[in-house]
């Protein structure tokens, strides 16, 4: 009886142990805000795949949740930082249906904007100039075999989200961004037995005209060739388009694209070089005479990806990268002169995203690391503050957490300062660090 007895207070023993054990672990990883005094943000960042909010500009705000138990994706905020939105799903699974969400922190309200398994991840944007979000959702007929796509903006102005489809069951349609004015969409068609590689603006009424073409139409022999233009980035006067032109080959095309810019009053094409097709990659300066982006092919974000900087005025391409590191993620400051932010590390194996710092180029050329940190921790996706006094990044040990935290550096500072801990870090495809987990609004 006694023997029982101490082998029932031993499995109760350990149940406690594992238990307090779990606990520290979830503790240990939940949100939390670090600095309990005023900061310039708001901050909806994910945590365990849901959405939490941290309002900076009300000293002491504690992390709030946003979003009910499945997964959420964060897309952004709107121009005004009056919505947040995001998609979620119950589950993660291709066949399940999807939710385009938009959601007013501060006031806690809540939108559902579109309920549908076909809208596709990755293609909603807010307008540049107001709260009106454009999304892609698609459907495929197996009679015609061939995918239809439709490109809808719903407008947040009212009580409830007004839907518009600017493009309407379209086949080929490829990708699509708004044009800075935000009066129209740019949008994309693939190349085909009929029709060239195609861009035309696409007003909100849903008239439309073409921007430019580019190469002749498909040719039946032709097994690989130049199918899209993709990953589309204006600059912000609206002169100049970025773009990678994606090959028909899906394995090819997660290794290598064409990377080009065009004038768009002289349809003038500059080739730019090659690399992966993300436009969060590209980043134009607050006075459109710059364009940085990360060169270089293969599929793997940690070697052979070097920062380019294309300057519209000479004309001239500007080789920043270093021998034995790889950048990634380039970002302006708005500060005039501009500083480019962006993340450099060494060339490791394609799993090793360790070591990542971010650096950052001044008008002069001088290039140096802005933060340091053991080689177990790596810092990446900079936003520079408005104010130009320095800028917010992720910090994650790599090696120990599955959670980060979101840190301010000052540029006249040595040290870091914790704003946030309790951030997801996800390295995404081959250490492109994509999507950002967080996602900042500054007045």
């Amino acid at each position: 009886m006694f023997y029982k007895l101490r082998i029932f207070l031993l499995i109760c023993l350990f149940m406690l142990l594992v238990s307090v054990s779990i606990s520290a672990v979830a503790a240990a990883n939940s949100p939390a805000r670090v600095q309990q005094a005023y900061f310039p943000a708001k901050v909806v960042f994910v945590n365990q795949h849901s959405l939490w909010f941290v309002n900076g500009y009300q000293a002491g705000a504690q992390p709030v949740p946003l979003t009910k138990k499945g997964i959420a994706s964060p897309i952004g905020w709107s121009s005004t930082g009056e919505w947040f939105a995001y998609m979620w799903e119950e589950k993660e699974d291709y066949d399940h249906t999807k939710e385009l969400w938009v959601v007013n922190p501060t006031k806690k309200i809540w939108r559902l904007v579109e309920k549908d398994a076909d809208i596709i991840e990755g293609h909603q944007a807010w307008s540049p100039t107001g709260a009106m979000i454009a999304y892609m959702t698609s459907h495929f007929s197996k009679p015609e075999d061939k995918r239809y796509s439709s490109i809808k903006v719903a407008n947040l102005k009212g009580d409830k989200p007004v839907i518009t489809a600017i493009v309407s069951d379209r086949p080929y349609v490829e990708d699509f961004t708004w044009h800075p004015d935000g009066k129209s969409l740019t949008v994309s068609y693939m190349r085909t037995e009929q029709h060239p590689m195609t861009v035309e603006r696409v007003a909100l009424d849903g008239t439309s005209s073409v921007l430019f073409n580019i190469g002749e139409t498909k040719k039946a022999e032709e097994e690989i060739y130049s199918s899209a233009i993709v990953g589309m980035k204006w600059s912000p006067d609206g002169e100049y388009l970025a773009y990678f032109i994606r090959p028909n080959s899906g394995s090819m095309s997660a290794d290598a694209n064409d990377i080009e810019a065009i004038n768009i009053k002289t349809k003038q094409r500059i080739a730019l070089g090659g690399g992966l097709k993300y436009p969060a990659w590209f980043a134009w300066s607050p006075d459109s005479t710059q364009l940085a982006y990360i060169d270089g092919e293969g599929r793997e974000a940690v070697s052979d990806k070097a920062l380019c900087i294309f300057d519209t005025k000479s004309g001239k391409i500007v080789q920043a990268g270093q021998k034995g590191t790889a950048d990634i993620q380039p970002v302006w400051s708005p500060s005039s002169p501009a500083r480019l932010l962006f993340i450099r590390g060494p060339v490791t194996k394609w799993n090793d995203y360790q070591n990542r710092r971010i650096w950052q180029r001044t008008s002069d050329g001088n290039e140096q690391a802005v933060t340091s940190a053991a080689r177990t921790v790596t810092d990446y996706h900079a936003v520079p503050l408005a104010d130009g006094k320095g800028f917010l990044f992720l910090r994650s040990s790599l090696s120990k957490q599955p959670v980060g935290s979101l840190y301010f550096q000052s540029f006249s500072a040595s040290k870091p300062v914790e704003w946030i801990r309790g951030i997801d870090w996800n390295p995404g495809y081959y250490g492109n660090f994509l999507p950002a987990t967080f996602s900042v609004y500054q007045d």
